[in-house]
């Protein structure tokens, strides 16, 4: 006769609990250690460990969950690539984000491997990344919460029929947000059809907030709303700002930001000298940037001043935008050129009361093997001078050290068919409660939503396939 099985969340309070009596039979344990001991231990795993470690009782629950332990781990913590899903498919809802980490502190070694200047096989692995499954919440999801138990939504999930966990199918485009840009742990997300920030939401902690509604309305359905999420030093406050044309076929934009904790947006007034869409919204040292797709130009808003400002023109032109990808590195804008027979990358760095563009590395592609063709982000520069980037069109990582011109590790997305997109996102345990201007906004978590649900295709899983590209060696030449 099979057991009826509770609740997840009941099975994991009685396990913690259970695991604590446990503990206090078997004396000292770790931890018994001082804090700071503890947490320092801690602090030296990957993200996945450190969440896997606060089921393990409620004292360790205690200890991961204080502040304290959070502000450590953020002000330690290097960024990563964090990959979304490009588009929903007719019956996917892409709400799922994948956290390209370390599993350890050793990274690449291919700089230190003779199987690249040897040519012989080489069966040692040379990155150790591993892919952290996190999700974002679902756009209308009282919707999704009061219909889940339509028998038509639900669907069998598993060999011969059997129910292992309900899964639903729902609208793509009713249900899905966009994911806009990363602040200091945080993710901007917007609705799809006229990109306006909706939502803001920690995916490492499960929590989010809804943003209110704007008092000017989006009127031109033609031109999509341009936002960003922002962090300002002064006065320890995180901003969303809004562009967005007043009226429908009115040639100026207009810019409104809205400070995270209050319930209401400020207008801050006409954007001149706008000529076309803002894209790839980046933020990076209290500063958002975009790059102006008519203008062909970056454009930039200083979150402590709240004011529109000049970014110098990189040294290279930027026309042909389709080759270049603008992402973050060692905390600077970043832009990555792969226009010709180079890829170069160029930061913008502080000089004083001037920013100057510096040229990082430069990767000859006749050097380097075959390079595919396309747009390069810049991901992370190693402290030994490789490079790691993502290549959108292959859903690939490319790993470079100038010391191996002729070969690269790359690791392909493997798992089902879909296009993603990367940006540099550095995982965060603060709360939102504890960063918000005002105590009056309801603070939310998908974990205690819409997560026991399992959308249609969320069982298929997602992994990187790595394999080293030689020279004169085509590695994109069959579907992987």
């Amino acid at each position: 006769m099979k057991r009826k099985r509770k609740s997840a969340a009941c099975d994991t309070q009685i396990q913690i609990g259970n695991m604590d009596d446990q503990i206090q039979e078997k004396g000292p344990f770790i931890t018994d250690l001082p804090k700071p001991v503890f947490w320092n231990i801690l602090l030296k795993l990957p993200t996945r460990s450190i969440l896997i470690c606060k089921c393990v009782c409620k004292t360790w629950r205690a200890r991961i969950s204080d502040p304290e332990f959070a502000k450590l781990h953020f002000a330690q913590a290097e960024p990563c690539p964090l990959l979304s899903l490009l588009g929903p498919t007719p019956t996917r809802v892409p709400r799922t984000l994948y956290l390209v980490e370390p599993e350890d502190r050793s990274g690449f070694d291919l700089k230190d491997c003779a199987c690249a200047a040897t040519g012989n096989a080489c069966d040692q692995s040379h990155v150790h990344m591993k892919l952290t499954k996190y999700k974002i919440p679902l756009r209308n999801d009282e919707e999704v919460i009061n219909n889940n138990s339509d028998n038509g939504n639900v669907m069998p999930n598993g060999s011969r029929g059997t129910k292992r966990k309900t899964c639903i199918r729902i609208p793509p485009h009713h249900h899905k947000y966009n994911v806009v840009n990363s602040c200091n742990g945080l993710l901007l997300l917007s609705e799809p059809i006229h990109n306006d920030p909706a939502v803001v939401c920690n995916p490492v902690t499960g929590e989010f907030i809804d943003l209110p509604e704007s008092s000017r309305p989006h009127q031109n359905i033609r031109i999509p709303v341009e936002c960003g999420l922002g962090f300002s030093s002064e006065t320890n406050e995180y901003k969303v700002i809004r562009i967005f044309e007043a009226e429908a076929g009115y040639c100026f934009k207009y810019a409104e930001i809205h400070t995270l904790g209050t319930g209401s947006w400020k207008s801050i007034g006409e954007v001149s000298e706008t000529a076309g869409n803002l894209v790839s919204p980046t933020y990076a040292k209290g500063v958002l940037y975009w790059y102006e797709s008519y203008g062909y130009r970056i454009r930039s808003f200083d979150l402590n001043t709240e004011k529109f400002k000049s970014v110098p023109s990189p040294p290279f032109p930027i026309k042909q935008f389709m080759y270049v990808g603008m992402g973050v590195l060692e905390g600077c804008l970043c832009l990555c050129d792969s226009y010709g027979d180079l890829i170069t990358v160029w930061t913008l760095t502080d000089s004083g009361e001037k920013h100057r563009w510096t040229k990082v590395i430069a990767i000859d592609k006749d050097d380097s093997g075959r390079w595919p063709y396309g747009v390069y982000t810049a991901m992370k520069y190693y402290k030994n001078y490789g490079l790691f980037m993502f290549h959108s069109q292959t859903n690939s990582f490319f790993y470079y050290h100038p010391e191996k011109p002729s070969s690269y590790v790359y690791l392909k997305l493997c798992g089902f068919k879909a296009n993603f997109q990367a940006i540099s996102h550095v995982p965060s345990f603060i709360l939102l409660k504890d960063i918000l201007a005002g105590k009056d906004v309801e603070v939310l978590n998908i974990n205690t939503r819409c997560a026991g649900l399992k959308l249609q295709g969320e069982t298929r899983a997602l992994s990187l396939k790595e394999e080293i590209a030689e020279f004169e060696s085509d590695p994109f030449s069959s579907d992987n």
